[in-house]
């Protein structure tokens, strides 16, 4: 009994050094592929920062980034942890090394305020069944209400 004992355990030996040479491998492989997502940039350069209270000023903040590879995306805004705040484009076709920007009203799906906090870009590319959150995070931050009269809500809002 001993001996089976022993070629068991060297079994399970030899089934742990062949996986952790297939992840290293795979790993490497994952490594040398080039980024698909690139240049993302949220606000301006100053402040990733937003507050949507009607005044004018950072009602919205400017989501920016390109593709390598040519697809049709969606386009989020997500919680950290994953869970879906608003889409922001469906189905939309993204062409390789071209900008893309969207812009965020801070507005949820069911069309209240998003509560203050950090959110992050989810772009899902259709064609290669991939979700990508690139790093960085957009920080929305609570201000009292102050709407200012006759306050246009034209594309360049929020991103000076």
């Amino acid at each position: 009994m001993p001996r089976r004992r022993a070629s068991a355990a060297g079994l399970v030996f030899a089934l742990l050094v062949v996986a952790t040479i297939a992840a290293f491998a795979w790993s490497q492989r994952l490594k040398r592929d080039p980024l698909v997502l690139d240049r993302v940039t949220f606000g301006t350069a100053a402040s990733r920062a937003f507050t949507p209270n009607g005044d004018c000023r950072f009602d919205r903040v400017r989501i920016r980034f390109r593709v390598t590879r040519s697809d049709r995306a969606i386009v989020q805004v997500v919680k950290p942890g994953g869970r879906l705040i608003v889409t922001l484009a469906r189905d939309r076709f993204l062409k390789r090394y071209r900008f893309f920007t969207f812009y965020w009203d801070g507005r949820i799906r069911n069309d209240g305020i998003a509560p203050p906090g950090r959110y992050k870009l989810r772009v899902k590319l259709l064609g290669q069944d991939r979700t990508l959150a690139p790093p960085g995070a957009i920080r929305l931050h609570r201000a009292p209400r102050n709407p200012t009269p006759g306050c246009s809500r034209g594309p360049a809002e929020g991103a000076p």
